[in-house]
């Protein structure tokens, strides 16, 4: 875990960030992460945990509402499923798959929370359809943060590798362990 720290607090900071600065909807590399984490941690279960701490932290400032839930579970799906290898085709798919099927979960819940659609198939497609200007940035964006985190996954380490190494050997040297 200590050789993760680097990656929880840079991604939980940059995450929350990304959520709290002024944006387009939906355009944010949270879903991106929620596809890489896994692969360039090496472990699924800090890799999912990763997406959902900045989004915890960043919900706390800007508030939560009723279908938090419904996202907070579709990202840990989306990174249940993520690739464990780099292959540039699988990431690639699974970030078009994940931005869909956050598109589906996230617009149900709409439909179902929410009194701004009829509780009818009529409704059901209304909703996605004046959704999907949402989507476009939703797709975009987890394209566009998951080449760029696939792309720098080698000098993220590198970092990584660099900032534990500082930490610990002033955390040692500071307490004589």
């Amino acid at each position: 875990m200590k050789d993760k720290f680097f990656y929880l607090i840079f991604f939980s900071l940059i995450l929350a960030f990304f959520r709290l600065i002024p944006h387009p909807p939906n355009f944010t590399p949270i879903l991106a992460t929620a596809i890489v984490a896994p692969l360039l941690i090496k472990d699924r279960l800090i890799g999912l945990a990763l997406p959902i701490i900045a989004m915890f932290v960043s919900d706390v400032i800007i508030g939560f509402h009723p279908y938090q839930f419904v996202i907070y579970l579709t990202i840990l799906s989306i990174g249940f499923f993520a690739p464990m290898k780099k292959s540039y085709i699988a990431l690639g798919s699974t970030a078009v798959l994940a931005s869909c099927w956050f598109f589906i979960t996230t617009n149900f819940a709409v439909w179902i929370i929410w009194e701004y659609y009829p509780k009818n198939f009529e409704g059901l497609i209304t909703c996605y359809t004046l959704a999907i200007p949402f989507f476009k940035n939703t797709l975009i964006s987890t394209v566009l943060f998951t080449a760029l985190l696939t792309i720098s996954v080698k000098y993220l380490e590198l970092l990584n590798s660099n900032t534990n190494y500082f930490i610990f050997k002033f955390i040692n040297k500071k307490f004589n362990f």
